[in-house]
This record gives structure tokens, sequence and C-alpha cells, in this order.
């Protein structure tokens, strides 16, 4: 029989593991830190004030979106759970998510199946709503500012916005590969879940919103201190696109792609490649500080509730 403890035990190796990790990376990452030490220090704490708002809203995320499942999270374990699985995201292979379906697993014996569906067709959901912001600036821009537009973003967030349209798919009349079926169904049934509670949908997509714009601003702000003059709605394009980045899990926190998301779409809008690499960098500098604290925080207070539980999950349920 395992011990208690060997979920705590599991967690704090994995906990080292990542400490030991982002040392590494501020190491290697030296000299741009040490720039910071040349800029002014008020953006920068916007910045890292701005960072900590993040696992706050995505403990709320959790927290109605698990509830609607089943699981009865509370606030503060959406919290902890939200700054754990940001932590272990800077992991390879989607760590936030494993992470997640383990604890709710482990918690609430809440099946791994109708844990994957549902995060999956929120996910297809929010890059559909990104995809829309995208679309509403470009239409601004033609429309009312009298600003051409490149084709290629008017590509890019038209297939984001036409991510919605899976959920209407005739899926009994096309012919799928039987992976790709089983994962397009699957969310299919995470999103009749969360679709028979439109308030809770109202809640979910508003607050991806709103950690949008957050993003967005910190981008103006990175952007600023690199005497980039950038505009919100452009940062706002920035941010839309860099949600994109959460289907790279091989890369450790979106490492390298969310620059070379953000760096495109700047391009597209006139601005410098490598200068835009830089403002993005600064951001992840900074915010990767707040994932550290508050997911090493998070994942040893979440580590402690589970190994004061028994060893094996509440009730029967099947993992599927």
């Amino acid at each position: 029989m395992k011990s208690p403890r060997l979920g705590s035990i599991v967690i704090s190796i994995i906990c080292v593991g990542l400490i030991a990790g982002f040392l590494y990376y501020l190491y290697a990452n030296r000299d741009k830190y040490l720039k910071l030490l040349h800029l002014s220090p008020l953006p920068i704490c916007s910045l890292l004030v701005l960072a900590l708002i993040f696992p706050i809203l995505n403990g709320l995320i959790n927290t109605y979106l698990f509830r609607s499942l089943g699981a009865e999270l509370s606030h503060r374990e959406g919290f902890l759970l939200a700054g754990a699985s940001s932590l272990a995201n800077q992991l390879p292979v989607s760590g936030g998510i494993v992470a997640k379906g383990y604890y709710l697993k482990r918690k609430f014996n809440l099946s791994y199946t109708k844990f994957l569906s549902a995060t999956a067709a929120l996910f297809i959901c929010f890059i559909a709503v990104n995809g829309l912001i995208g679309c509403g600036i470009l239409i601004y821009w033609i429309l009312v500012r009298k600003i051409a537009v490149s084709p290629l973003l008017w590509i890019g967030f038209g297939l984001m916005a036409a991510c919605l349209l899976v959920f209407w798919l005739p899926l009994d009349n096309l012919r799928i590969s039987g992976r790709m079926r089983e994962w397009v169904q699957e969310a299919l049934q995470g999103w009749m879940l969360i679709g028979k509670n439109p308030m809770l949908l109202v809640k979910l997509v508003g607050l991806q919103t709103s950690l949008s714009v957050l993003l967005a601003l910190r981008y103006w702000i990175a952007f600023h201190l690199l005497s980039q003059d950038v505009t919100m709605a452009q940062t706002m394009l920035f941010s839309s696109a860099s949600v994109l980045n959460q289907l790279a899990s091989f890369a450790p926190g979106g490492l390298g792609i969310t620059e070379a998301i953000v760096g495109g779409v700047a391009s597209a809008l006139g601005f410098e490649l490598a200068v835009s690499v830089v403002a993005v960098g600064l951001d992840r500098l900074v915010s990767t500080f707040a994932i550290v604290v508050v997911g090493v925080i998070s994942t040893a207070a979440l580590g402690r509730q589970l190994s004061k539980m028994p060893t094996e999950p509440r009730g029967q349920e099947a993992l599927n």
C-alpha cells in the first residue's frame, strides 16, 4: 500500500526541479535581468502587480468551471490550483493540465475524460472569443480609423474566430480520423456540460476577456519601456493572438512560441521583430518571477492537503 504522503513527496520533488530549472534560466538570461536595473522601477512593479492578478482570475475560472462538473472546489483551492498549474506549465507536455487533472481526480474523484473534454471545449471557446476580439479591432481600424490592415491578420484572427463553428459541425456526416474524431466529440461533451448554464459561460468568457485585457496592458507597458509607441488596440491584438501559445505544449511556458506569435503580429503592424521579441521577453522575465513565487507556495499548500487524504480517492467512479 502506498504511503499517503507519496503525493506530497512527488510534488515536492517536482517543485525543487522547477526551482532549479528557473535558477538556471535566470543564470542563462542574466544579461537581460541586469538591463532591468537600468529601467524605471515603477513600470517594472506595475508589470509584477498585473502578473500577480492572473492567478486570481484563473482561480475564479477554475472554481466556476470545476464546480459545474461536480467538484466542490473552494475559491482558495481554485487560486492555489491556478498558481500550481501555472508553475507546472513551465514544464513541457502541458504540465498544468496534468497537475489539475491529478488534483481533481485525487481530491474530488473527477473523471479525467470529463475534465479534459470540458477544458478542451473551454479552450476552443477562448480561442474563438479572442479571434472575435481581433476581428473587431481590425474592422474598427478599417471603418473608423481608415487604417490599412495586413491580409495575414485577417486570415489569422478569422481562423481563430471560426473555431466556434466546431460546436455546430455535423460530425456524424464528416470523415474525421479516429483519434481526431474522439477528441472533437469529447470537446463537444464538455461544451454540452458548460453550455447548460449560460450564466456560467458568460462568467468564464468574461474572466478570460479580462485576462486578455490585462495581458494587453502588460505588453503596452513592456513596449513603452523600450520606447515603442504602441496603442492599447495594438497590444490587444498581441494579447488575443497569444492565446495560441497554449497549443504548443512542448515548449515550457510557451517559451519562444509567444515571442514568435507576438513578433509576427507586431511585424504585420510595422514594428521591428527584434524589438518586439525583447519586449515580450521583458514581460516574461517579470511574470516568471511572479509565477514561481505564487506557484511554489500554491504547490506546497496543495501538497499538504493531499497528504492528509486517504490513499484512494472517494467513490468508485471509473477513470473514464
